[in-house]
C-alpha cells in the first residue's frame, strides 16, 4: 500500500514540475542570438576618375539603405586616376580592410587579380538571381576558364559605319547592305569628289577593327574561334574580309592618302561633309549626329559573302572581358555582394538612360520601366532597341581579349597592310604569328 502511495506521489510531483516548466516557457521572453541581429556588412569601392560615375552615385549611399535595410553598406570613391585606383585596390586586397565589391575596367588589371586568386566567379549567383533575363544578350561575356568574374556594369559600344544621310540622299544612293552595293556607293561618291569612307589609316587598330567588322558578316563567331585557336587569320573567313578591304583600298575608297590620317582627321572629314561614311564606334554617334545636324545614321558592316540576299546584323564590340564589378574572394557574403552589385549596376545604367539620354546600356529598359531622356537621337534608340534581341554579336579581339604583345603585333601588321607593305596573304600569316606571342 505504501508502495502504491509513493508511486502516486511521484506521479503528482512530475506533473507539477512539467506544468511549472510549461508556464515558465510561455512567460519567458524569446532569446535572440546576437548573430541573428547582425546586419550583412558589405564594402564597395569605386574609382573617382570618371565624372559621370561620380555624379551618378552622388546619392547612392543614402538611396540604397531603404532598399537594403538589413545591409550595413559602406560606399566610397578612391581619389586619383585609374592607375592610382588600381594600386590602392591591390593594397586593400592584401590588407585586413578588403572591399567586397570594386570596379575594374578589364584589361590587364582584372587578369592580374584573377592570377592572384583575389576575386571569385559570380556566374552561379547571376544565374540564381536571374540577372540574364534583365540584360541584352551581348552583356554575357565569358571570362577566364569559362566563368564570369564581373557583374556587367558599363555601357556598350560597337564597331559600326556612320553615314551622312544627306549625301546619300543628294546622290540617290541607298545605304549598302552588301559588298557589291558598297562598291557602287564608293564609285559614285568618288566620282563626285568626295572621300567615300573616312578611316584612321595611320592607326593600325582602326584598320584591324574594320577588317574584323567585315569578317564577322561572314561568320559572327570568327573572332571567338581565332581566340580559342579553332581558326586562324589565314583561314577563309578573315582572309576574305582582308581581300575585300584590299579591293576598297585599290578603289581609292579611303581617299588619296589614308595611311597618314589620324582618327581626328577622319572624323573631321566626316563632320565637314567631305566624307560620306566613317568607320567608327557607336560611342561616337552622338557627336557625329550633332555635327551633321541630325543627318547621321549607324550602318552595320555590309555583308561580304557570296549571297546578295543576306542583310547582316552582325556586330563586333560590347563589354570587355572581366569588366565590371568584381567580388573579393574573401567576401563573407558573396551572394549578397552580387545582389548589391547588380543594384549598383542598375542604378548607374538608369542614370545613363534617364538623365544622360544614353540608350547604349546593358539593361532592357522595358523590363525596368525606365523612361529615356528626350535628347537621345531616334536612330540610336532604334539601334539599341535591336540589341535586346540581337545574338549575332561577338567581343572584339583588341578589347582586352589577347595579351599586350599580341595586340601590338596585330596593330602593327594592320598598319603595314594599309600602307601596302603587306599583301593579304602576308598580312594574315603575320597576324597568325603575332597571336602566338606571350
Amino acid at each position: 500500500m505504501r508502495l502504491v502511495n509513493f508511486k502516486y506521489f511521484m506521479l503528482i510531483v512530475i506533473l507539477l514540475f512539467l506544468s511549472a516548466l510549461t508556464a515558465c516557457s510561455k512567460s519567458s521572453p524569446q532569446v535572440i542570438s546576437p548573430k541573428s541581429e547582425r546586419k550583412v556588412k558589405l564594402r564597395c569601392v569605386m574609382s573617382s576618375e570618371d565624372n559621370i560615375k561620380l555624379e551618378a552615385f552622388k546619392t547612392f549611399a543614402a538611396d540604397i539603405k531603404t532598399q537594403f535595410p538589413d545591409y550595413d553598406i559602406s560606399f566610397s570613391f578612391i581619389k586619383g586616376d585609374i592607375q592610382n585606383y588600381q594600386t590602392k585596390i591591390k593594397v586593400l586586397l592584401s590588407s585586413n580592410d578588403k572591399p567586397d565589391i570594386f570596379f575594374s575596367n578589364g584589361d590587364g588589371f582584372s587578369d592580374e587579380l584573377l592570377s592572384a586568386n583575389v576575386v571569385q566567379p559570380v556566374d552561379k549567383y547571376l544565374n540564381e538571381l536571374k540577372f540574364w533575363d534583365m540584360v541584352i544578350p551581348s552583356a554575357k561575356v565569358d571570362g577566364s576558364d569559362s566563368h564570369i568574374y564581373a557583374v556587367p556594369f558599363e555601357e556598350v559600344y560597337y564597331q559600326m559605319i556612320e553615314i551622312n544621310t544627306a549625301l546619300f540622299e543628294q546622290n540617290n544612293i541607298k545605304p549598302p547592305t552588301n559588298f557589291e552595293e558598297l562598291k557602287i556607293a564608293v564609285s559614285t561618291f568618288k566620282s563626285k569628289g568626295l572621300v567615300p569612307i573616312a578611316l584612321a589609316g595611320k592607326d593600325g587598330r582602326a584598320v584591324y577593327n574594320m577588317v574584323e567588322g567585315f569578317a564577322c558578316t561572314i561568320d559572327p563567331q570568327v573572332t571567338k574561334k581565332i581566340m580559342n585557336g579553332k581558326e586562324k587569320f589565314s583561314d577563309e573567313s578573315f582572309k576574305e574580309a582582308a581581300s575585300s578591304v584590299k579591293d576598297l583600298i585599290d578603289m581609292g575608297a579611303f581617299g588619296d592618302n589614308p595611311k597618314s590620317l589620324t582618327d581626328a582627321d577622319a572624323a573631321n572629314l566626316f563632320y565637314s561633309g567631305k566624307a560620306a561614311m566613317y568607320c567608327a564606334s557607336s560611342s561616337d554617334f552622338k557627336i557625329s549626329n550633332q555635327k551633321l545636324n541630325g543627318k547621321c545614321r549607324l550602318l552595320y558592316y555590309p555583308y561580304i559573302g557570296k549571297s546578295k540576299s543576306i542583310v547582316s546584323n552582325n556586330l563586333v564590340g560590347g563589354l570587355r572581358k572581366n569588366s565590371g564589378l568584381l567580388i573579393s574572394s574573401t567576401s563573407e557574403h558573396p551572394k549578397e555582394a552580387v545582389k548589391l552589385a547588380i543594384e549598383m549596376s542598375k542604378y548607374y545604367n538608369k542614370y545613363l538612360y534617364e538623365k544622360q539620354g544614353n540608350p547604349s546600356i546593358i539593361y532592357i529598359p522595358s523590363k525596368q520601366s525606365w523612361k529615356l531622356a528626350s535628347s537621345a537621337p531616334v536612330s540610336l534608340q532604334q539601334f539599341t532597341k535591336d540589341l535586346s534581341v540581337n545574338k549575332n554579336i561577338t567581343a572584339a579581339l583588341l578589347q582586352g581579349n589577347i595579351n599586350v604583345n599580341a595586340s601590338k603585333a596585330v596593330i602593327e601588321d594592320s598598319s603595314a597592310f594599309m600602307t601596302g607593305l603587306l599583301s593579304v596573304d602576308s598580312y594574315t600569316r603575320e597576324m597568325d604569328n603575332g597571336l602566338k606571342l606571350k
